[in-house]
């Protein structure tokens, strides 16, 4: 080869060395860039990326591949949960469950939610600080430098777009944001709204890419207004003194503070500079509230002021008028920057409204007409326009001070609850403890302040003048009624207990004493219910207060007397202590007198007038008892007559209904008294007859059927658990003539006649107190007694052992002879 050929053969090697670096640059470049991509692997800002092992990918993301370390290009999800066994392969849908997903060998990537956490508008001051006004308002001056930032978590994968609408919804965005892309979380772009109209505007945060659904979109809206002027409106036009009135400062800026004010001029007469402080109230936007100048006496403030800050459009704040008078209140709202100096040097105010103030009204619904001396009540009605209330009464001139500071609730109510009317309160309740007829009143309490004396009294006058309300009140003392006592046929059996009710008004409980006949007391107290109704079912006759006193006071048989008691209007017994007995309170004095009374050698007449006389009988004593007298005795049931429809007593007509008729000192329904024939020609053919129920005369009957009963004589027991009574009757085919008012003498085996079985009530009463007790005759059992029978007194005074108080005690004795001869 020449020197001519060797040209081309170099410049041929030139030039595949040339190609071959070209291409090796090629490959370096590529791989250089395979290796950044692996480096970073989830920037993934461009279409047909490659995913690695251990990356993270997006619900809703697609346009990537797996890279080829993976096994296999559809992955399967691995980990516990809604991902376990499912398949992911690209593109990922929108409802690809979140989770782990791997090859089979150890190459995994994670699926997630691409969300938006956050959207800011912000106010953006000239230092650089800012203010978020998304959801708010900023004025058209303020809204020339604002920004718009997102936080969000794929900023590895996609930018972000913003755009912008306006009310109407047409796309503003390429004319108010200098830029419409943020590339990483936390970046922002600048917004500019100076120039548009008011309204409301939307912004929205979304994935640049495919990531622009469900929780990877956000939106945020500000409110633009113009530079208008300031303006103040009320909740209401006209209010009534007391109540909360809201207002309204509009047109500031989001975090400007203004003034709202109200002159001296405005307030009610008589309210002190710490009343004139709560004019306006600390609530809602309000930040501050005073007096100008801040002093103590009412007569060196100028005006009352509240600062409220504007939030979002508006700032809201309320003023209390019970301290305003009752006329047209000008209000006024100063500009921003305006102070109360500035107020006091007679600024112009931006806006002013008018709010009416009136007088409130009060009404009294309870007490109504009356009030019985020591009840409990509650004192009630309405009073709009007042924050507290005041309670009065009159008798002679001024009115008298009973309760005051009575909170009036938000809905105009007021209540004092459970109150004493004559006992709870000032000089009023002393009053009330009287009976008569008196002015019950209710004024509004800042009326009440200015007008009160120092006994606090108020002139007839002065209350009229004021916010009030008055009634007429009949106050009565109060009663002891007792309307059921379970006295059987004047007597109790040893052994079972007594059950009573009545009424006391206006006293919390009420007292039964039992006088044995051998001189022991006893004692029980029975508590009131809220209508002042006192029951008990189950007393003891005896030994209720040994425990307490520590010795037995179990009562004998024989003639006893039970008294309730009641406390007069003072709420104390007799005149509160008790003779013989110093030191202690009332209560021990009187547990002391028990002690004695049942140590001593006293009879049961002693122990009466004793008692009698430390409580109903005391000097200036308006205690109140009623007596009742028992025979306290063993259980007594007897048989007193065996008939049937056509035939006289102890006789029976075979076919007709055998009425068995009685007497019992047992108490209903807790015993029961069977009747059983138990001799006698048919005898197994006869059912057991029962009864529980009978009246308070004792007078209990059965009926047993005789159908088919052969004629013969019978024999009739009853037994009511701790006694028997027989009796012996004839059954008979036929009936028999008698002589008209006439009786078998021979029908009853217990020989009873005429006499004996004529109607004895046996309670052992005396003559004048018999309208009180049940004397019914009939053979059927009474109504179980609603009148208490038995009562031997119902004066206000309980009286001890008079003349007719020992004949009766003497008949009673007689009478339950005459009972034992007859039935034993």
């Amino acid at each position: 080869m020449n020197e001519t050929d060797a040209v081309p053969v170099r410049e041929k090697g030139r030039a595949v060395l040339l190609t071959a670096m070209m291409v090796l640059s090629v490959v370096a470049m590529s791989a250089a860039f395979v290796g950044g991509a692996t480096a970073a692997q989830n920037a993934r800002y461009h279409d047909h990326q490659t995913v690695y092992p251990g990356d993270i990918v997006y619900q809703g993301e697609d346009d990537f591949e797996f890279s080829d370390e993976f096994a296999r290009d559809t992955l399967t999800g691995v980990e516990n949960g809604g991902a376990e066994g499912k398949q992911l392969n690209p593109p990922v849908p929108d409802t690809q469950l979140t989770g782990t997903y791997g090859d089979g060998d150890g190459n995994t990537v994670t699926v997630t939610t691409p969300r938006v956490t956050g959207l800011t508008i912000n106010n953006v001051y000239d230092d650089g600080s800012v203010n978020a006004v998304d959801g708010s308002s900023i004025s058209t001056e303020d809204a020339d430098n604002m920004n718009v930032a997102v936080e969000y978590t794929f900023d590895d994968v996609e930018y972000i777009d913003i755009s912008v609408e306006d009310e109407s919804g047409t796309d503003i965005t390429n004319q108010v944001l200098d830029d419409t892309t943020i590339e990483e979380t936390g970046g922002s772009v600048g917004l500019d709204l100076s120039t548009e109209d008011a309204g409301e505007y939307t912004v929205t945060a979304q994935g640049a890419g495919n990531l622009d659904a469900g929780d990877a979109v956000e939106t945020a809206t500000v409110e633009l207004r113009t530079d208008a002027d300031l303006g103040l409106e009320l909740g209401t036009d006209s209010a009534v003194r007391g109540d909360n009135v809201e207002y309204t400062v509009s047109g500031g800026s989001d975090g400007d503070t203004h003034l709202v004010a109200i002159d001296r001029s405005e307030f009610r007469e008589g309210v002190t500079a710490d009343n004139a402080e709560s004019v306006f109230r600390n609530v809602d936007d309000t930040e501050a509230v005073g007096v100008y100048p801040d002093s103590a006496d009412t007569e060196n403030v100028d005006f009352v002021w509240a600062e409220v800050g504007i939030a979002g459009t508006t700032a809201v704040g309320q003023i209390e008028t019970q301290y305003l008078d009752d006329s047209s209140v000008d209000v006024d709202v100063y500009d921003t920057g305006v102070d109360a100096a500035d107020v006091d040097d007679d600024a112009d105010s931006t806006d002013d409204v008018s709010l009416e103030v009136s007088e409130g009204d009060i009404a009294i619904e309870n007490p109504d007409s009356s009030y019985i001396i020591g009840s409990e009540i509650d004192i009630n009605g309405t009073a709009d326009g007042s924050d507290e209330v005041a309670v009065f009464v009159r008798d002679t001139a001024d009115w008298k001070l009973v309760e005051q500071g009575i909170a009036v609730d938000s809905d105009g109510t007021f209540e004092k609850e459970d109150y004493v009317l004559s006992r709870d309160g000032g000089a009023g309740s002393d009053s009330l403890s009287l009976s008569g007829t008196y002015r019950f009143g209710v004024i509004d309490q800042s009326d009440a302040d200015e007008v009160m004396d120092d006994e606090n009294t108020i002139s007839t006058s002065e209350f009229n003048q004021g916010t009030s309300a008055t009634s007429s009140l009949r106050v009565v003392k109060g009663g002891l009624t007792v309307d059921h006592v379970s006295i059987i046929d004047g007597q109790v059996a040893d052994g079972e207990t007594l059950s009573i009710r009545g009424t006391a008004p206006g006293q919390d409980s009420v007292y039964v004493s039992f006088y044995g006949p051998r001189g022991t007391y006893d004692r029980i107290p029975i508590s009131t219910d809220s209508e002042y109704v006192f029951e008990e079912e189950d007393i003891q006759v005896g030994n209720n207060l040994g425990p307490q006193l520590g010795t037995d006071t179990s009562i004998s048989q024989g003639t006893v007397y039970m008294s309730v008691y009641s406390k007069g209007r003072d709420n104390i017994p007799g005149d509160g202590s008790v003779d013989s007995v110093d030191g202690g309170t009332v209560e021990q004095q009187f547990v002391s007198m028990y002690k004695q009374l049942n140590a001593g050698a006293t009879s049961q007449q002693q122990v009466m007038e004793r008692i009698a006389s430390e409580t109903t009988r005391d000097s200036g004593s308006d205690d109140i008892s009623r007596l009742f007298q028992f025979r306290y005795t063993d259980p007594q049931t007897t048989i007193e007559n065996v008939s049937s429809a056509s035939a006289g007593e102890g006789t029976v007509v075979a076919g007709e209904a055998m009425t068995v008729s009685g007497a019992t000192n047992r108490q209903p329904d807790d015993n029961t008294i069977t009747v059983e024939v138990t001799d006698g020609p048919s005898v197994s053919q006869f059912d057991l007859a029962s009864t529980e129920q009978w009246g308070a005369d004792g007078r209990w009957n059965v009926t047993l059927d005789t159908e088919g009963i052969e004629p013969g004589t019978y024999t009739i027991e009853t037994n009511d658990g701790d006694s028997t009574d027989k009796a012996d009757i004839r059954i008979i085919e036929e009936p028999e003539d008698v002589a008209a008012g006439g009786t078998d003498d021979e029908s009853l085996s217990s020989g009873q006649t005429d006499e004996d079985t004529s109607d004895e009530s046996g309670d052992g009463m005396s003559d004048e107190s018999s309208d009180d007790m049940s004397e019914s005759g009939d053979d059927t059992p009474s109504d179980t007694s609603d009148e208490a029978s038995n009562e031997i007194s119902s004066d206000d005074g309980m009286p001890g052992f008079g003349i007719t108080v020992t004949i009766g005690a003497l008949l009673a004795a007689v009478l339950a002879l005459r009972r034992d001869d007859r039935h034993h």
